[in-house]
C-alpha cells in the first residue's frame, strides 16, 4: 500500500524511515523542530544492520568515504593486557564517523527522495487515527503518523501509551579529537579499569572517535575539564589521550532506556528512542533504529491497512530491540556495579558474554539485520 506520511523527528530515524518510505511511492513530510539537520559533535557506530540498509538504498558508498572501517574490537586492560579480541567482517562489520556527517548524508538522500522536511516545526500531540498537533497548532491528517522524536516523545505521551523512561547511575563523556595519534590502526579498542571504560577508535582519516564512561556518583570522574592525573592514575598507558581530552570539547548525557508496552496505536508509530532507547554499549542505537524503519517499510508494502500493519511490524521486530536492550543494560552492569569482592570474575563473565556461541548470538543478535525475523527476505524499496 501507499498513502502519506507524517514523521515526527528529524534525526537519524525520521529521515531514514522518510527517505525509504518515498522511494516506496509514499508521500513523506517530516518536522523536524531544530532550525537546521544538526547533532552533537561526536561519533557513532555504524554497525552491519544499519549499512545493509543504507546498500539496498543505494547511498552508502558514498558514506564510506566519509567513514571509517574497523577491522577488530579490543578490550584490554588497565595496562594494555588483552582480554578479548573480535575480528569485524561478515555482519560483525563496523564502521565509525561523526554524527553530523550520517545526518547530512541522511538528509540529502531524504530530500533527493522527494521527502518535504520542514525544519523550526514540532509535532506535540497526535491522535491514533492519524492526526497530528504541531506547537504552532497546525492539525494535519495522515495515513500513517511515526514518532521519531526521542526519549521524552511528546507523541508517545499524548497517545498515553504505557511505558517507562529510566535514567541510569552511569555517565559518558564523548568527544571527536582531530588527530589518530591516540588510535592509529583500524582497532576499536575498549579499556577497563575499576569501574571504569575508555575507548577509541578512528572515524576518519585525520580523527578519532573517544569516549569515557563513569558512574555519575564519581565526582573525580565527572570533573570537567577532564582530570587528567585521575584518569591516568586508572588508565597509566593513556595519559596523552587524557590531555587531548582536556582541552577538547565533549558532550556528557547519562545512560537512559525506555520500555514501552505498545510501539503503535492506531495508525501512530514508535520508532527508536522513542520506543525502546538503550545504553550504547553495544552500539546499536541508530543500527535498531534504521533497520526497524526498514522493517516498517516491508511490512507497508502488502499491508491492506495501517492498522493491520503496525501490530505485524512490531510482533516481527520487537524480540530483537528488546534483546538488544536487555544486554545492553546487563553489559553496563557489569562494568559499573559488579560486586567489589567478586571483580576477580568479572573476565569470566566477560568471555562468556562474548565467547559462548549461544550467549554471543543473543547479544549481537541484531548484528544480523532482518534475516533472523519473518519478513526476511524483504522485497524491494522500488515501488
Amino acid at each position: 500500500m501507499r498513502g502519506h506520511a507524517e514523521i515526527a523527528g528529524g534525526g537519524v530515524g525520521g529521515l531514514s524511515l522518510g527517505m525509504m518510505l518515498a522511494k516506496s511511492g509514499w508521500t513523506v513530510r517530516v518536522h523536524e523542530q531544530a532550525g537546521a539537520i544538526r547533532e552533537a559533535g561526536t561519533g557513532i557506530f555504524l554497525k552491519n544492520n544499519l549499512v545493509e540498509v543504507l546498500e539496498e538504498a543505494g547511498m552508502f558508498d558514498e558514506l564510506a568515504t566519509r567513514a571509517f572501517r574497523l577491522g577488530s574490537m579490543r578490550l584490554v586492560d588497565r595496562n594494555g593486557n588483552l582480554m578479548q579480541e573480535r575480528r569485524l567482517d561478515g555482519p560483525a562489520r563496523l564502521y565509525a564517523t561523526t554524527r553530523q556527517i550520517l545526518m547530512q548524508s541522511l538528509y540529502d538522500r531524504a530530500v533527493a527522495a522527494g521527502v518535504d522536511v520542514v525544519l523550526g516545526s514540532r509535532v506535540v500531540a497526535a491522535d491514533a487515527s492519524g492526526e497530528i498537533t504541531t506547537e504552532d497548532g497546525l492539525r494535519i491528517k495522515a495515513d500513517l503518523v511515526v514518532a521519531t522524536d526521542g526519549l521524552n516523545s511528546r507523541v508517545r505521551a499524548s497517545l498515553r501509551i504505557p511505558g517507562t523512561v529510566i535514567t541510569l547511575p552511569t555517565r559518558i563523556n564523548r568527544y571527536v579529537l582531530p588527530t589518530r595519534e591516540i588510535a592509529p590502526d583500524d582497532a576499536m579498542t575498549e579499556n577497563w579499569s575499576g569501574r571504569y571504560r575508555v575507548s577509541t577508535a578512528p572515524c576518519g582519516d585525520d580523527r578519532s572517535y573517544a569516549f569515557q564512561v563513569y558512574p555519575q556518583s564519581d565526582a573525580a570522574a565527572a570533573e570537567k575539564p577532564t582530570d587528567v592525573a585521575f584518569w591516568t592514575a586508572a588508565f597509566p598507558r593513556l595519559s596523552r589521550l587524557f590531555e587531548l581530552m582536556r582541552d577538547a570539547p565533549s558532550i556528557t548525557s547519562n545512560y537512559m532506556v525506555v520500555r514501552c508496552r505498545a510501539w503503535h496505536a492506531g495508525r501512530i508509530a514508535l520508532l527508536g528512542d522513542a520506543a525502546h532507547a538503550l545504553p550504547p554499549t553495544l552500539g546499536q542505537g541508530a543500527g535498531l533504529t534504521v533497520m526497524n524503519a526498514r522493517a516498517l517499510v516491508a511490512v507497508l508494502r502488502d499491508a491492506t491497512s495501517i492498522e493491520e500493519a503496525l501490530p505485524r511490524w512490531e510482533r516481527a521486530v520487537r524480540g530483537i530491540s528488546d534483546c538488544t536492550q536487555r544486554w545492553a543494560v546487563r553489559y553496563d552492569y557489569v562494568t559499573r556495579s559488579w560486586p567489589g569482592p567478586l571483580r576477580f570474575a568479572r573476565p569470566a563473565a566477560l568471555w562468556a558474554m562474548k565467547s559462548v556461541p549461544a550467549v554471543r548470538k543473543s547479544i549481537w543478535i541484531a548484528d544480523q539485520g532482518l534475516r533472523t525475523t519473518p519478513l526476511w527476505p524483504v522485497p524491494a524499496l522500488a515501488p
